[in-house]
């Protein structure tokens, strides 16, 4: 047979898909889950540092080391009258102080025989330094009497406040005999001192006595030894309540001690000091640290995130499953951790505000968790590869992620330019914050796919697929019906017109309500708390009081604080400051946790019994929250004319005595504590003589009535009242000290707030390629201010300073939600699907982690807010807010999603931006000459017109 010549075979190959190259975030994802052994080691390593930091490594303290410019020069000087201590001895070392480089304000006070001079200095000024140089000057000048004793120091601001030498803590020494004499009393705590020191007590830098004795030379030459401060101590025994004459040794710490370690070493000391024979009769108690409220703070960070860890888990099992919700807290506590090691490295310390940081951050961080572990249990009901399943889902989620986590770092990121004192103080807050978002991040794409190897990728998990059957179609229905009028609209023009009209008008009314709403919340930016644990009484005494009179009063004052205050009373000290015209006693009083009454009704009983069955002296009460002080309202009257100045300052108190204050929600307000000025005493700001009218407010909402109480003063004595008392017309000035700062940050921070959102438009634009849909994500900040409002109006917190951090927080959680939305959507889009498609699929697919996220968000903040008054309205903000702008995310949105992608087909990017500055300029007009509800209409309107330019293509196949 011949051969058959061989044919070759031809063999048809189908096309094979080529799977689209991963973008970087994804390769990072995958090349750790491929490499478990590593990953764990990795994750080992970073958790166990982080919780070394938390227990061993960061140092405690009450709140981070700030210094402060201020100088602080006092003396004396042998003469009963005040006009000459003031132009012999205050006013040449004034008039040296203004003229030196980065002096920002000057004031002098002088009365019989002593002075103090305050100089306050320009931010970033070492006071050090700076006060070396003015002593210099001063002396290079030789314009003092060679009688005056001067003192220069730079404030401390310890345990006790600001103070001319360090306090870390404060020990009162006392004798048990009330016959005692203070000299005989300063003589042992100088001994009890000199013991201590004897010790070398770890972290311990100075033992020393707050001596209440000056020594000054008078006009006859001779050396005289005046008591000029006095000291007493409240105290509680097995007899009750005993109060007694006290000198303050201070305690100086070592830099950087650690305040807790300190504390237990010193009180340790003490212990043997008490037991010592020649001690006996005496005592010594601590009554100022910092340790006992960093220890509640700390007890309080570790309540809260328990709490809020467990109901991660309770509710992450409901909404997902058991063992994703695992994972969710396995990763939170991962990053708190990782945080702390962070703080650690940078030379932070573990402090009141760096755990007000991690406290407000526990919200924040769920987001990246939650969103990375629901994407995982979704694609594995898809999907039996784990690789192929941890690929799906941060191909999903992680732009979305990325964008949300840049945008929430960027909300933070004005408080980084807060300056003055403030400023300082509240810098960790952005870092901690800042630095947790970013790890969340680095966590959610790092270890969680690691964590589902063994959890919800396991063989067993993948053969069965499980998850939450009960609550995945309770979430599908919902979503179902939230999407169920779009697809009822899909193919008809008018429904879908009249469902984008309703939508926004539900939106719209949502934000007029908060605009409305708004004007009866009342406005202070550092509001006193609810509740605290510490309260003052302040003594002012009538002219002539002699510091012994002073001392017997102020007896008197705390026999009557000891009756009314009973089993709430701790302690109490006036830590060495109270003199003959002034003494303010801090009190302490049991944990707010511990009794039922609060602070604020403990300061109304104490103020009713001193006004009514009190004599010797004014006595105001106060309670102490934290934060800066709130200073009293002070009127000042140019004194050039002194005689005129005293008639016009008195009247001034009287008016002020009775007049009244109308809030702008209608709310009548009256000044308190009103004190005329004190004619024995000179006193003068920045060179120019002046006396001084103080008072307080009967209401919490400092700011606002501050400026009406501004407005009414300079409207009753205008130029024309001022010239009839022989002054001239810019005679009056206003000093309310800390409060005027204070609103300088908030400007600062309102004036940042639109830089913020323009740099999160940006980064938006670039991230979805879009100059439109940035501003449809941004709809989740308005959609959160009826929440924002309301929840402040019905808990009775105002608009401050916590409630403006929460606002900011709330930015970065709720633009999440609508990024995940709109990334959704896009991916959709691009897919193929049209616009309604999209927006239904992109509510069904996301509904779940945006439920989860908010839902856990808010939860974790309740016991919060319940429990602690100083978080409170930083808390409210955060749960209102999060449930109006999740609430209008999920009903609302979808339908301005349509509205923003017809404008896309419909106008091209240059016609946008010819569009967009005219318009603006428009709403802007309107804002300003109708109001801000008339001009959001008018915004609607333009985008109506916009939109209207061609007409609706509705394609079956598409849509």
């Amino acid at each position: 047979m011949a051969d058959t010549p061989h044919q070759p075979t031809t063999i048809t190959k189908r096309p094979v898909p080529i799977e689209p190259k991963d973008k970087l975030l994804p390769r990072i994802t995958t090349f750790f889950f491929s490499k478990p052994a590593f990953t764990a080691f990795l994750w080992l390593t970073l958790f166990v540092f982080g919780i070394l930091s938390y227990t061993t490594l960061l140092r405690r303290e009450g709140f981070p080391a700030v210094d402060i410019p201020v100088a602080i020069i006092t003396g004396t000087y042998a003469t009963s009258d005040p006009s000459d201590v003031d132009t012999q001895v205050a006013k040449p070392i004034s008039d040296i102080a203004r003229h030196l480089p980065n002096v920002k304000t000057v004031q002098t006070q002088s009365a019989g025989s002593f002075f103090s001079v305050a100089v306050q200095y320009k931010d970033g000024v070492d006071a050090q330094r700076a006060t070396a140089t003015l002593r210099e000057q001063v002396a290079k000048f030789g314009l003092l009497p060679a009688k005056a004793s001067v003192n220069y120091s730079v404030p401390y601001f310890g345990a006790t406040g600001g103070d001319t030498k360090p306090i870390d803590i404060a020990i009162s020494f006392y004798s048990k005999d009330p016959h005692t004499s203070t000299t005989d009393l300063l003589k042992m705590a100088n001994a009890a001192a000199q013991a201590l020191n004897n010790q070398h007590v770890t972290g311990v830098k100075l033992f020393s006595v707050k001596d209440p004795f000056k020594s000054l030379i008078g006009p006859d030459g001779q050396r005289a030894i005046i008591q000029q401060n006095f000291d007493r101590f409240s105290y509680r025994d097995t007899r009750g309540i005993e109060n007694v004459n006290s000198v303050i040794i201070a305690v100086a710490g070592t830099p950087k001690n650690d305040v807790i370690a300190l504390d237990a070493a010193v009180r340790q000391a003490l212990n043997s000091v008490r037991q010592d024979p020649q001690f006996s009769g005496y005592g010594a108690q601590v009554s100022a640290s910092f340790a006992p409220a960093i220890k509640d703070n700390i007890a309080e960070l570790q309540r809260v995130l328990l709490e809020g860890l467990f109901i991660v888990l309770i509710v992450g099992s409901l909404i997902i499953t058991i063992r994703a919700s695992l994972i969710t807290v396995l990763s939170m506590t991962t990053v708190i951790a990782l945080t702390l090691g962070v703080l650690y490295s940078i030379g932070y310390t573990l402090n009141v505000i760096t755990l007000f940081a991690l406290i407000l951050g526990l919200s924040l961080i769920v987001d990246d968790t939650i969103i990375m572990v629901e994407a995982i249990d979704a694609a594995r009901r898809r999907q039996s590869d784990p690789t192929t399943i941890v690929k799906t889902a941060v191909r999903k989620v992680s732009r979305a992620m990325l964008a949300a986590t840049v945008t929430a770092s960027l909300s933070f990121a004005p408080f980084l330019f807060v300056g003055g004192v403030l400023g300082s103080f509240i810098r960790a807050i952005p870092i901690t914050i800042i630095t947790s978002l970013l790890i969340s991040l680095f966590v959610a794409l790092i270890f969680i796919p690691f964590f589902a190897r063994f959890t919800l990728l396991t063989r067993r998990q993948l053969r069965g697929r499980q998850h939450n059957v009960v609550a995945s179609r309770l979430e599908s229905t919902i979503a179902r019906g939230i999407a169920r009028p779009m697809l009822w609209a899909r193919y008809s023009r008018p429904r879908l017109w009249s469902l984008g009209l309703l939508a926004v008008l539900v939106g719209l009314g949502f934000i007029l309500s908060a605009v409305i709403l708004s004007k009866q919340v009342v406005f202070n930016i550092f509001p006193e708390t609810k509740d605290t644990n510490t309260l003052t009484v302040t003594l002012n005494y009538p002219n002539g009081t002699t510091i012994g009179q002073a001392q017997a009063i102020a007896g008197k004052a705390d026999a009557v604080t000891a009756r009314v205050l009973g089993t709430n009373l701790i302690q109490s000290s006036y830590y060495g400051q109270a003199n003959a015209q002034t003494a303010s006693a801090q009190m302490d009083i049991i944990s707010y946790t511990k009794r039922d009454v609060k602070a604020p009704q403990l300061v109304a009983q104490l103020q009713h019994t001193f006004d009514n069955n009190f004599s010797g002296a004014k006595a105001s009460v106060a309670q102490v929250s934290t934060g800066p002080p709130a200073a009293a309202f002070t009127v000042q009257v140019y004194a050039n004319n002194r005689p005129a100045a005293l008639k016009t300052a008195n009247a001034i108190a009287d008016y002020i005595s009775t007049a009244q204050l109308t809030r702008p929600s209608g709310k009548l307000a009256h000044f308190t504590h009103v004190n005329p000025p004190n004619a024995d005493i000179y006193t003068s700001a920045n060179g120019k003589p002046i006396v001084t009218v103080t008072a307080g407010f009967d209401g919490n909402d400092t700011t606002t009535l501050v400026n009406l109480g501004q407005t009414a003063v300079k409207h009753k004595f205008d130029s024309v009242k001022l010239r009839s008392y022989g002054l001239p017309a810019n005679a009056v000035s206003f000093d309310i000290g800390q409060e005027s700062e204070n609103q300088d940050s908030f400007k600062t921070l309102a004036l940042a707030f639109p830089v913020l959102l323009f740099v999160i438009y940006l980064v938006l634009a670039l991230e979805f390629r879009s100059l439109l849909q940035p501003l449809l994500i941004f709809m989740a900040i308005p959609f959160s201010l009826f929440g924002v409002v309301a929840g402040l109006y019905i808990t009775d917190n105002p608009i401050s300073f916590f409630a403006l951090l929460g606002f900011f927080a709330l930015i970065g959680l709720s633009i999440k939600n609508t990024i995940l939305l709109t990334d959704f959507a896009n991916q959709a889009r691009r897919s193929g699907a049209g616009a309604i498609d999209a927006a239904v699929a992109a509510l069904e697919e996301r509904f779940r982690p945006l439920i989860a996220t908010s839902l856990m968000a808010v939860l974790s903040l309740v016991p919060l807010a319940l429990t602690s008054p100083f978080w409170e309205g930083l808390a409210v903000v955060l749960i209102f807010g999060l449930l109006s702008s999740t609430f209008l995310v999920l009903t609302v949105f979808p339908y301005l999603y349509l509205g923003v992608e017809l404008l896309r087909r419909n106008i091209s990017p240059r016609a946008f931006i010819r569009w967009l500055g005219p318009t603006i300029l428009l709403v802007l007009l309107a804002a300003k000459i109708v109001g801000t509800p008339l001009a959001l209409t008018v915004l609607l309107f333009c985008i109506l017109v916009a939109s209207a330019r061609k007409p609706l293509k509705a394609r079956r196949a598409r849509n």
